[in-house]
């Protein structure tokens, strides 16, 4: 079965029926242009046409996600929101550690923790698409946290894997309260982390991880047929020959030592701030799209062709004198990297984090604030929910730069989409980088268009000949806050 095809069928069903009920209603109020306006000093406040999780049964769920933490019951203070984003998928952590300080068997496990952590994937409470991060090695397992198994058997950890995988099938047997399916299970959090460092991980062991795969993948399997092994998610950035803490091998290495074999679903992570290590210049753009081209390049250079997802990506709104951020920076990422992510054809890309980290971390990467004050949304998670809103219903066509776009400016890019449901052609343009003064005047093919800002405003409705040339095409300004562009079929 296909990546996408063993999503949960009890989900598609619940929504089915009220989907097909809102989707003439939707359809309706989209197409009439009713969307509540927005100052630009409060995007937070524009409401937007509801997206129906998979409606049209021909697409396959949406890529957006977000990450939480340890709690993603309603109980939560950040649930409302979670669910107020319209978000697909959702990653969350379960700690070995917390399950079995102590060895033991399945029966004795303490799974209150997991259950909280995954709590987000029961039906009666939203049941989101979950992507769990098993990690946290208990001390009896492993001289580190993060780190290689290097006091018991690789079958410890499979024990505990396979009976975790067991409890979240869903089949009715020994299941967690509500009966919550996840079927996505990550082996560890940028396990490409060298072994010196604070947090030692696997990176200069990529052997070893290879051979933990090896045990655990069969336990996956047995517990569950339907379930997905997801590589660890890996920096693939910041590498030691670059300052940093992560192996520039470690992809190499696993795949070279047969790991490829043992997992579903290949895994990495793509900030901004190192777009150079994927991108010529700082004007290509925020290098999730040739990052992604070059991880697929790599598996297949071993013969792997396998779905690929992103368990981390994102930007702050909080000011650093050496990465900028600002709310606004923020939402323009948000749109950047959800469209890159469609264009690069992955399956799932998660925004790190849905709250503001707090604990002394010193970004702010949240689309909403942190719970020690009163929680507040911010312009991004605006942008997210207008992201859902354009592109949920939309497949990736081309890339259009330069003269495909009507000029020579090479910083200048639109991504275009072919929407069915809605009828339309939609558009998603801007300038790079992502704080740029340059504008320029684009020609997108069509009659007619209508510009909307990230927030959802309607800024213009453009007509063939405005520009006072009936050629078929409608020009439009871009600049650096993207643009959606809407064409009517």
């Amino acid at each position: 079965m296909s990546f996408f095809s063993k999503i949960q069928h009890t989900k598609f069903f619940i929504f089915l029926f009220g989907a097909f009920l809102l989707l003439f209603v939707s359809y309706l109020g989209y197409r009439s242009g009713d969307r509540v306006e927005a100052s630009q000093s409060a995007p937070s406040q524009v409401f937007l046409p509801l997206t129906i999780y998979r409606y049209d049964p021909t697409l396959p769920p949406p890529v957006f996600g977000v990450q939480m933490y340890n709690d993603t019951s309603t109980s939560s203070p950040y649930h409302p929101y979670l669910l107020q984003t319209r978000a697909t998928w959702l990653r969350s952590n379960v700690i070995w550690d917390l399950a079995e300080p102590a060895n033991t068997t399945p029966d004795n496990y303490n799974w209150a923790s997991a259950d909280r952590s995954l709590s987000a994937a029961r039906i009666d409470t939203g049941g989101l698409n979950m992507i769990a991060t098993v990690a946290g090695n208990p001390a009896w397992a492993a001289t580190h946290k993060e780190g290689v198994i290097d006091k018991v058997s690789y079958s410890e950890l499979a024990q505990f894997v396979g009976a975790l995988v067991e409890r979240y099938d869903g089949d009715g047997l020994d299941d967690a309260p509500g009966n919550p399916v996840v079927e996505y299970w990550e082996i560890y959090n940028e396990p490409d982390r060298a072994g010196d460092t604070a947090s030692p991980a696997w990176g200069d062991d990529g052997d070893k991880y290879a051979a933990m795969l090896q045990v655990v993948y069969p336990a996956v399997k047995a517990a569950n047929p339907n379930a997905q092994v997801v590589m660890g998610g890996i920096a693939y950035d910041a590498f030691e020959d670059q300052g940093g803490s992560f192996v520039r091998s470690f992809m190499d290495d696993v795949l070279a030592a047969g790991g490829g074999n043992y997992f579903d679903v290949m895994n990495f992570h793509a900030y901004p701030a190192f777009n150079l290590n994927w991108v010529p210049t700082e004007g290509d753009g925020p290098g999730l799209y040739e990052k992604t081209l070059a991880i697929r390049s790599k598996l297949q250079s071993y013969g792997f062709n396998k779905p690929i997802v992103v368990t981390e990506a994102g930007w702050h709104s909080s000011d650093h004198p050496t990465v900028p951020g600002s709310q606004e920076i923020q939402a323009r990422y948000v749109t950047e990297l959800f469209t890159q992510a469609m264009a690069a054809d992955l399956d799932v890309m998660i925004w790190w984090m849905l709250f503001d980290p707090g604990g002394g971390y010193p970004f702010d990467n949240g689309l909403v604030t942190n719970a020690d004050s009163t929680i507040t949304t911010k312009a991004s998670f605006t942008a997210f929910q207008v992201g859902v809103d354009f592109l949920s219903t939309s497949r990736f066509e081309a890339v259009l730069k330069g003269p495909a776009l009507g000029t020579p400016a090479t910083d200048v890019v639109a991504y275009q989409f072919d929407d069915k449901t809605l009828n339309r052609k939609v558009y998603v343009a801007w300038v790079n980088p992502v704080v740029t003064g340059q504008e320029y005047l684009i020609q997108i093919n069509g009659s007619q268009a209508t510009v909307y800002n990230i927030y959802g405003q309607k800024l213009q409705t453009v007509q063939d000949g405005s520009d006072g040339v009936l050629d078929g095409k409608v020009s439009i300004v871009a600049e650096e806050q993207p643009r959606y562009i809407e064409v009517p079929k």
